[in-house]
């Protein structure tokens, strides 16, 4: 006859012990830690609190600046108004110097390389509106990128005209700005001999123009001009 199996002993080790004396025990383990590291745990608290009013600080600084940048800006505007250029040109140059980085920096730039490109200083024009206008992405970037192409042309820089224009047609949401761009560009093509490219664009700037569009007519008519003078 097979003999009865012992009963089953429960375990009685630690690892038995109920989730609220885990709790405890973890509590006073942790409140003894902090007892030995109390001057760690001070320094890390004097820590945090300089970082949040350096946070606070810097953001009240920000948005100060900002206050005063549109302000200086406004009265910018007024040099311009009265016709003061050079006072304006100068007054831009320490603007941008004091607050750049703010949201009022890419509009100083453009009145300031608008300024430049007035009286035919093409150079300092691209110096200025090449931060921003370069690689154009946002409505500011787009209107800095169209003066950079301008100041381009005007220094007989028409490749890289050329680019800027393209870049414009191809990033901008606005109809009128690619179309504006791409003739631009076809004009350049034009100018430097290639027909066949000026054609391309002029084509593409008259896609979803309505019939009887003027822009359509005239972009119609140079293409013809271009066709007409290429089989001369």
């Amino acid at each position: 006859m097979s003999q009865p199996k012992p009963a089953t002993r429960k375990s009685t080790s630690a690892s038995s012990q109920e989730p609220d004396d885990v709790f405890v025990s973890r509590v006073l383990h942790a409140s003894k830690w902090a007892e030995r590291n109390q001057q760690i745990i001070t320094v890390l608290a004097v820590v945090a609190a300089i970082s949040v009013a350096g946070l606070l600080y810097y953001r009240s600084y920000r948005r100060s600046l900002g206050e005063q940048a549109a302000q200086q800006l406004e009265l910018i505007y007024q040099t311009v108004a009265i016709s003061d250029t050079e006072g304006a040109k100068t007054e831009l140059g320490t603007f941008l110097e004091r607050f750049a980085g703010t949201a009022y920096e890419g509009e100083a730039r453009i009145l300031l390389g608008d300024l430049y490109l007035r009286d035919g200083s093409a150079q300092q024009a691209q110096a200025v509106l090449r931060p921003i206008g370069e690689s154009p992405s946002g409505p500011l970037e787009l209107q800095a990128a169209t003066l950079l192409a301008a100041a381009y042309e005007q220094d007989g820089q028409a490749g890289e005209a050329e680019e800027i224009y393209l870049a414009i047609a191809n990033r901008s949401d606005l109809d009128f700005q690619v179309r504006d761009a791409l003739e631009a560009a076809a004009r350049i093509r034009t100018e430097r001999g290639d027909t066949e490219g000026a054609v391309e664009l002029y084509e593409r700037a008259i896609e979803g123009l309505e019939e009887g569009a003027p822009e359509r007519g005239l972009f119609e008519m140079r293409i013809e001009e271009i066709r007409t003078a290429t089989s001369a």
